[in-house]
């Protein structure tokens, strides 16, 4: 495979040096569009969360301008070669800190967004790491042995299903965890919770369909195409990322409540009469609110129910004891 020990400026074809040209802009291109996001919707320039998107950004436009300089002997070898690991660790690493950051928002068990953590740290110590020193030895002046290249070989096909699998457990676990800890929410905020919940599985299908295609160009031997693929991938993945995490947390944090919304399609008000399930119940504020009205946010919500002594039935048994009809 060309690549790995040094520059492939003058054994490169004309149409693989454009393929490599045409992935350092795309990539360039999504990072700048991915900086101005930042910038433009953090209000507070704190947080685990602003950080490593700036990181694993920073950490993309890196890696793709000193790969492309050590490709074409634009620069020395041996430096670039230290960038693009420091650049690979912000990109990868960087990315999967992202996704961990707001995991929270839909995981409830601590336990498991620590397990993530500890993946995360150990993917970084025992592939990374490894895989970084091998880059650097190859890549060190004198003939490289064939024993090294093919450790360093094994390694780079191991990295790259490993932080496919890794990014696949994580993206999974949202979707997961958001189908089952947002019904609740579903009943609350309706449509909105639906909507985060197809892009949370788009996003999933998007991570798991990128990371074989950059597996593709590993396994198939095409060191030089994979190293310039990767940070068009990656900065697909970020955009996305950002673009649904931070539809997931503007849903977390939104103060509407739309809970009447869904409980039109049972329970219709009439006068001083709620109908629903076959019972009728007195409703002393349905005459404050027009028949199959909705209360729209949480202070006209919680002001109608402080006003009101009954229940409101909602399908489930209901304790006759102790009632006063």
């Amino acid at each position: 495979m060309a690549g790995e020990t040094g520059p492939i400026g003058h054994v490169v074809s004309m149409p693989i040096a454009m393929v490599i040209g045409g992935f350092f802009a795309l990539a360039c291109y999504n990072s700048i569009e991915i900086f101005i996001f930042i910038f433009s919707t953090f209000k507070r320039k704190t947080g685990l969360y602003f950080w490593s998107m700036l990181a694993a950004n920073t950490g993309i436009v890196m890696h793709a301008i000193s790969v492309l300089l050590r490709f074409f002997s634009l620069a020395p070898n041996l430096p670039m070669c230290a960038v693009i690991d420091v650049s690979w660790f912000l990109m990868v690493t960087g990315q999967a800190v992202v996704l961990y950051s707001r995991l929270h928002l839909v995981v409830g068990d601590p336990r498991k967004i620590r397990w993530v953590l500890i993946m995360i740290i150990g993917c970084f110590v025992f592939i990374q790491l490894p895989t970084a020193s091998l880059f650097i030895t190859t890549n060190v002046g004198g003939s490289v042995t064939d024993s090294t290249l093919t450790v360093f070989n094994v390694f780079e096909r191991m990295q790259v299903a490993v932080f496919t699998i890794q990014e696949g457990i994580i993206s999974f676990l949202y979707v997961y965890e958001a189908s089952r800890g947002l019904k609740l929410m579903d009943v609350i905020k309706g449509p909105r919770v639906q909507a985060v919940n197809r892009e949370l599985i788009a996003l999933f299908i998007l991570v798991v369909t990128l990371d074989i295609t950059l597996m593709v160009t590993e396994y198939t031997n095409n060191f030089q195409i994979q190293t310039t693929y990767k940070p068009v991938v990656y900065s697909i993945k970020l955009k996305v990322e950002a673009l649904v995490l931070n539809n997931l947390i503007l849903l977390v944090q939104s103060g509407t409540c739309t809970c009447f919304n869904s409980l039109e399609n049972s329970y219709s008000l009439s006068g001083k009469r709620l109908t629903g399930s076959g019972a009728q119940m007195d409703h002393p504020f349905a005459s404050t609110l027009a028949p199959n009205s909705s209360v729209r946010t949480t202070s006209e919500a919680t002001a109608a129910v402080e006003g009101w002594s009954g229940f409101i039935y909602d399908g489930r048994p209901q304790n006759p004891k102790g009632r006063q009809d």
